[in-house]
């Protein structure tokens, strides 16, 4: 009897042994899996911020005015005419000159330009600059603008004549 109890603790002992180091082992693969856990939600939280402002910017540009201004090629009789287009999705609302080179100093004798309440997406506006013979090529020209992002947008534009 004595014999068969010493085996029952040896058979105690190595099962415990063997409880205990898979314990050991579970808890190793545990931390591990927490740990790849841990860093795929990271680069998933990365991957959601840069989705998350991506659609904020697309949202944005969805009212946003981007605005074109282009002399197209002369017509004749000293007039110029310059055409402001809206490339953006947004439309371009009170749109006015800022500080600009068109003035008789410069050769333009009538500038034709009056302030535009609305410049819908995809659309353009042409207004004709009337010249004299002292004309400077270059031309520098400020648009102010509104749209649903910010007041008072404004962009400075060098126009060839």
């Amino acid at each position: 009897m004595e014999q068969s109890i010493i085996i029952s603790y040896a058979a105690l002992g190595f099962t415990a042994i063997t409880a205990l180091s898979s314990f050991i082992v579970f808890l190793k693969y545990d931390s591990r899996l927490k740990k790849q856990d841990k860093e795929l939600n990271e680069k998933l939280d990365v991957i959601y911020d840069s989705q998350i402002s991506k659609i904020n910017e697309e949202k944005a540009s969805q009212y946003l005015a981007i605005l074109l201004v282009e002399a197209l090629p002369y017509n004749g009789r000293g007039n110029y005419t310059i055409r402001i287009s809206n490339k953006g999705k947004g439309k371009a609302k009170n749109m006015r000159l800022g500080n600009n080179t068109l003035t008789n100093e410069n050769g333009i004798i009538i500038n034709q330009f009056k302030p535009i309440e609305g410049l819908e997406s995809m659309d353009r506006v042409d207004f004709t600059l009337m010249c004299s013979e002292g004309l400077k090529r270059n031309q520098l020209l400020t648009l102010i603008w509104d749209d649903e992002i910010a007041k008072n947008n404004s962009k400075e534009y060098s126009i060839n004549l």
